[in-house]
């Protein structure tokens, strides 16, 4: 029967340099003190921006051209439907001819 045994390391464990480095610096901070004063330097005072101006409407003069353009297209559409009807008409009697 095979047996295996374990044995412990006769040199010393390595040491993590790294961690004893950032270990000693972190020990080794001494953290600088503000200065008095220094945050009103940093912020301004608030000052409320100007209210815009309200915009001058001629209410009466839009309503005018807004009746203006939709009487046209009003018009416009009813001349095409016109024009349609009678292409309709003119397909319909044409097709009664053939019969």
């Amino acid at each position: 029967m095979a047996v295996r045994s374990f044995t412990a390391p006769s040199a010393p464990l390595m040491k993590d340099v790294i961690k004893e480095l950032y270990i000693n610096e972190l020990k080794g901070y001494k953290p600088t003190p503000e200065a008095k004063g220094v945050d009103a330097s940093q912020a301004k005072d608030f000052k409320a921006p100007v209210a815009p101006q309200t915009p001058v409407i001629d209410a009466a003069a839009d309503l005018a051209a807004w009746e203006t353009a939709n009487q046209e297209v009003v018009d416009a559409v009813s001349q095409e439907a016109a024009v349609e009807d009678e292409e309709d008409e003119e397909e319909v009697e044409e097709a009664e001819a053939h019969h």
